[in-house]
């Protein structure tokens, strides 16, 4: 009896080095729900330089054509940017802290996993653009970074999944109701990153 004890904890100890060696777990819960507020942010002053609201009709197509178009772009890009090098900076502190490495395997094969489906979905977002279908850019983005969310979850902690699954299903929301499609991206980006970053900064960073 006890050295099938011994078996069990043993196979359990090899599972548990096997699942270390293949996740990367040192994503910020605090990088996302960073990321969410500064979603709300940049749509609140979106706002108030041009007057339209989220919860409008359109929204998304009544940015795109109002005479500040370059500060709207200019804004989705500097929290594009900014998330990403936050949560890049945030992942490279918890790997420092717990004594790994940034860039090791499991790193490597997030970060492919993640970045293949949100650049295609980028492409496919300018491309929209350019032939007018500005109104479907919010569901493409929910969609191709849930699946990227979706992907990435084998390397690293099982929450993403679900957060990828409600992007997912937010995306195909916002393609049924395309004309609040840019507040249905703001539930996304916004308030999913701050509830599924609280629920991991609670879980594995709080000490």
């Amino acid at each position: 009896m006890k050295n099938h004890e011994e078996q069990l904890a043993a196979i359990q100890e090899m599972r548990n080095m096997m699942d270390q060696a293949t996740r990367f777990k040192s994503i910020s819960g605090l990088s996302g729900m960073v990321a969410g507020l500064l979603t709300f942010l940049c749509l609140y002053v979106l706002y108030l330089v041009t007057g339209i609201s989220p919860f409008q009709s359109e929204a998304l197509v009544q940015l795109w054509q109002s005479p500040n178009q370059l500060l709207v772009v200019s804004g989705f890009i500097c929290l594009f940017l900014t998330c990403l090098g936050l949560g890049i900076l945030m992942a490279w502190r918890n790997a420092r802290q717990k004594g790994k490495h940034m860039w090791d395997p499991a790193a490597r094969q997030l970060a492919l996993s993640l970045a293949i489906p949100v650049l295609v979905g980028g492409i496919f977002s300018i491309l929209l653009i350019r032939i007018g279908f500005v109104t479907f850019v919010a569901p493409v983005t929910l969609l191709f970074y849930g699946l990227g969310l979706w992907g990435a979850s084998k390397f690293t902690l099982e929450a993403v999944r679900t957060a990828g699954i409600l992007f997912l299903v937010l995306g195909l929301g916002a393609t049924y109701y395309w004309n609040y499609g840019l507040l249905i991206w703001a539930l996304g980006f916004g308030l999913v990153h701050v509830i599924y970053g609280f629920i991991i900064y609670i879980k594995y960073e709080r000490v």
